[in-house]
């Protein structure tokens, strides 16, 4: 009996899903296998100072569920690196077996000649497909061995540094040549080596000095990198930090760089000149020391050194300002008073005869004899040369001419006579000696009447 074509189909797809199933939950069953390697580009012999790739590769029959942790190891001798590189990921068929993994690339670069031993690193990884596995497996990478040399002419060298061309400048902070006890010296060294990466330079070496305690701050590193030619140069900065602590004559030893000149194929050397700096003892010991870690990490520091002559100036301040405080509340009555006095005395001018004076030369010189007539009984009233109130007939007419003119020319303005003037000049002149007569006349008259004698 043949079965209709839809039960067919129905039942071959049921068939294919159970195939199906049971193969994924017999591979789930299985833990996935796991392979590191590791290798050396170029794997012969090279030239120290030459940057030497060991690429590692990982690899797992199922997949990874995030990135293998890699550590960065330590060569002597060596410079080892991690660039900030992306992995380049890997599918490969051993015996029949599909693999899938990541692969990363450290960066060697030797500073000798010698033969190094490249050690084995210890990774974290972490596959996928493990039921009810939690956690990272462990993978390690075998034993290498790099074999460096140097060329013909740099075997005493201490370190082999090949660069086209490497610049050296120091830099003393600060550069007064005498400081105290407690002080701080830094010396920064700056090294710029044409068309090689930052990293590859190698560090400065400070010799230590007695008297001086030495805290060296982080190596500052930066490639410089054009758009066009790219990689141009590398610096490396190096900075040391020397504190004083006793008194006398210091000297920082010259600094001495050697290099191996790709261009020319010779050792060449930079000779950075010494330092020499005296040091003076305060009185007192620091207000504070520093914390040796935090001048190791390179954090921002100040040292404080307070002797004799700044704890008496600040005593001193201290005071002053104490007794201005004190004496705030006395100070302020006796301004009060001041002011007050100056306002009297404002007061007393600005109705004296002075400013009527003035008044009245401005009126006569530039108005008519009634305009000056009031100003001139202002100024006879406040004048304590003429009788008051003031009436012009008590002007010692003795005096001059223009006096009896004056008395004339109010008696014929007051009695309504047209043509009544005044000639200024003459009559300021004339009054004046007239106040001087009467001022000479009051200075001679005893401030005491006679006594009545019997």
């Amino acid at each position: 009996m043949r079965l209709p074509r839809s039960i067919r189909l129905l039942l071959a797809t049921t068939c294919a899903m159970v195939v199906l199933l049971a193969t994924g939950s017999a591979r789930a069953d299985t833990a996935p296998r796991l392979l590191a390697r590791a290798h050396l580009e170029p794997a012969g012999p090279v030239v120290a100072g030459t940057q030497v790739k060991l690429v590692v590769d990982l690899l797992t029959t199922t997949w990874f569920t995030e990135a293998p942790a890699r550590p960065l190891f330590t060569v002597p001798g060596a410079i080892v690196s991690l660039p900030d590189e992306q992995a380049d990921n890997l599918h490969e068929v051993i015996n029949g077996v599909s693999w899938f993994g990541v692969s990363r690339v450290y960066r060697i670069a030797p500073q000798t000649a010698k033969t190094f031993d490249i050690p084995p690193v210890t990774i974290d990884v972490f596959p996928g497909g493990m039921a009810g596995a939690t956690g990272a497996s462990k993978l390690t990478t075998p034993p290498l061995k790099l074999v460096a040399t140097v060329p013909a002419g740099a075997e005493g060298m201490r370190v082999f540094f090949p660069t086209p061309k490497l610049t050296a400048t120091q830099k003393i902070e600060p550069s007064a040549s005498r400081v105290k006890v407690g002080d701080a010296i830094t010396r920064t060294i700056t090294q710029t080596a044409a068309g090689t990466e930052s990293m590859l330079i190698p560090p400065v070496y400070f010799e230590p000095v007695a008297g001086l305690k030495q805290y060296p701050k982080p190596q500052a590193t930066k490639n410089i990198v054009q758009d066009r030619a790219g990689l141009v140069a590398g610096e490396r900065t190096d900075t040391m930090t020397y504190v004083v602590n006793r008194s006398g004559r210091y000297t920082l030893a010259p600094v001495t760089i050697e290099w191996w000149n790709t261009t020319t194929q010779k050792k060449e050397t930079i000779v950075l000149p010494a330092v020499n700096f005296s040091a003076v003892a305060v009185r007192e010991k620091p207000l504070f020391d520093i914390p040796v870690d935090a001048i190791e990490r390179g954090a921002a520091h100040r040292i404080v050194v307070i002797d004799r002559t700044q704890a008496v100036i600040a005593a001193l301040v201290l005071a002053a300002v104490l007794a201005l405080v004190w004496a705030y509340p006395r100070l302020r009555a006796w301004i009060a008073r001041l002011s007050a006095s100056v306002a009297t005395a404002r007061r007393r001018y600005a109705q004296g005869d002075a400013p009527a004076w003035r008044a009245l030369r401005r009126a006569a010189r530039n108005g008519s004899l009634k305009e000056t007539i009031p100003p001139l009984y202002r100024w006879m009233d406040r004048s304590p040369d003429f009788a008051h109130p003031a009436r012009v007939d008590t002007i010692d007419a003795t005096q001059g001419a223009p006096l009896e003119r004056l008395i004339e020319a109010v008696r014929a303005y007051y009695a309504g006579r047209a043509g009544a003037s005044l000639q200024w000049n003459e009559t300021e002149a004339a009054l004046r000696r007239a106040t001087k007569k009467a001022r000479e006349k009051r200075a001679e008259k005893p401030p005491l009447p006679p006594l009545n004698e019997y």
